[in-house]
């Protein structure tokens, strides 16, 4: 178990002492206390590799059919695919927004982490690529260990064609 900052500041003093001849076994005690204390600073996945990514976009029919992507405010949750470490998505829209919530593959620990997104034009579509200039910032929220929302929000009504790609990172 680590020490508080105030043990380990007596610790350092004691074993530390100016003209003390310290032993090794007193000086490892001090670096290990400190290297403990610090282990309780890191975040949870001490890797800050994902957990989980995935890429969501949609198709042009409920079974089958081509890529169209995400147009953000059009209903597409029986349209929707996922791939990555999903198990599940599924969206409400309303005019220029589209409210995604994905079940992932990897819970994680507790509900700390983030989620990191970005959006990808569908390379097959013919929407204009200037299209995405009316794109809000994404906003996510962590519902559980193993389920997000995230918010895809537009400006103006312009057609879109989107893949939507993400990764959680615990914390």
């Amino acid at each position: 178990m680590a020490l508080t900052i105030a043990q380990l500041r007596d610790l350092v003093n004691v074993n530390l002492a100016d003209n003390s001849n310290i032993e090794p076994i007193e000086h490892r005690a001090v670096e290990l206390a400190i290297i403990d204390y610090l282990e309780t600073l890191q975040p949870i996945s001490s890797s800050n590799t994902p957990v989980n990514r995935g890429m969501i976009t949609a198709y042009n029919a409920s079974v089958g059919g081509t890529e169209v992507g995400i147009e953000i405010g059009i209903q597409l949750s029986d349209r929707l695919r996922a791939t990555g470490n999903v198990t599940g998505v599924s969206c409400v829209s309303i005019p220029n927004n589209t409210i995604i919530t994905v079940n992932l593959q990897n819970a994680h620990p507790n509900n700390n982490y983030i989620v990191k997104s970005w959006y990808e034009q569908v390379p097959t579509s013919s929407v204009l690529l200037q299209n995405g200039s009316s794109l809000g910032k994404n906003v996510f929220k962590v519902i559980s260990s193993s389920q997000f929302q995230i918010i895809l929000k537009e400006w103006t009504g312009e057609a879109q064609a989107l893949r939507l790609h993400f990764e959680t990172i615990g914390y």
